[in-house]
């Protein structure tokens, strides 16, 4: 994945969420952790984001936490 892909899927995250708590840069990889309270697909580009952010990513984890989800996502540039 080129860099520039990688800040389009940080927009779409935007769109999703605005709570991202953690975003690591290391190796050309980079590890966003965020926390949302659902996930709710309101309209097409919500919903196309969505899948953007999980098709892109190498790694991605969805866990149950006190008030929402915690969603661990990895992704990989060249």
């Amino acid at each position: 994945m080129k860099r520039a892909t990688f800040i389009r899927i940080l927009a779409a995250i935007k769109l999703v969420s605005n709570n991202v708590s953690v975003v690591e840069n290391f190796n050309n990889k980079a590890l966003v952790t965020m926390k949302v309270p659902e996930i709710v697909g309101e309209s097409p580009k919500q919903f196309r984001s969505f899948h953007k952010l999980l098709s892109y990513s190498s790694y991605y984890s969805i866990k149950p936490d006190n008030n929402g989800l915690l969603l661990t996502l990895e992704y990989e540039w060249q």
